[in-house]
């Protein structure tokens, strides 16, 4: 089977726990990850956890699952992911903040998220766009719209509290497994709805 291919992107909004999930997800299926995170993206990261940098969480990982992590940098438009020609799975920008959301959908590509998230546009890729924001101004929704109605999907980081798991922890997997979900990537983060039913 070959192997997946898969962008996460991290902006600068509030919900790192949900990045921190979907990148170990991710390497789990032994899928090849190339990670992207804004300077203020990395700021809240470390405002939000307790277990250093997001440097030093990539680090955490084994060195055959790091191999399987391309760290970007934001700032480099020439990377191969900016180019139509690079071949993917798709794209989740997880959190994405209001700021990137609207550069996305006016089509402004001023560092590497925004423009990843462009070729994924042109080149239909999937996109999956983790909005992070309340309450959304009529701008906001106006920007996830014009997504959606071109094939984005729009998961709002919003927990559910049917799958029997309302610690800190259930509800971070529940958000970051629907995102993922989108993806079609194999996860066990939440137990589904009548699950048990159909097993």
């Amino acid at each position: 089977m070959k192997q997946k291919t898969y962008i996460l992107a991290i902006s600068g909004a509030s919900g790192s726990y949900f990045a921190r999930t979907c990148l170990k997800t991710l390497v789990k299926t032994g899928a090849k990850v190339f990670l992207i995170a804004s300077p203020t993206a990395k700021q809240i990261w470390l405002d939000e956890m307790n277990e250093g940098s997001l440097d030093d969480f990539v680090k955490s990982f084994s060195p055959e699952e790091q191999s399987l992590i391309q760290v970007e940098n934001v700032k480099n438009l020439g990377a191969a992911i900016s180019s139509g020609s690079f071949r993917h799975d798709g794209m989740l920008i997880m959190p994405c903040s209001a700021k990137c959301l609207a550069a996305i959908a006016n089509g402004f590509s001023s560092n590497l998220i925004e423009r990843a998230a462009d070729v994924c546009l042109k080149e239909r890729f999937p996109l999956v766009i983790g909005l992070r924001e309340t309450p959304l101004s009529s701008i906001h929704l106006e920007n996830a719209l014009k997504l959606s109605q071109i094939g984005v999907q729009i998961v709002p980081c919003i927990p559910g509290f049917y799958h029997g798991d309302n610690s800190f922890e259930g509800m971070v997997n529940f958000v970051a497994g629907k995102a993922l979900d989108q993806l079609n990537v194999d996860h066990q983060l939440f137990k589904r709805w009548k699950e048990d039913d159909h097993a």
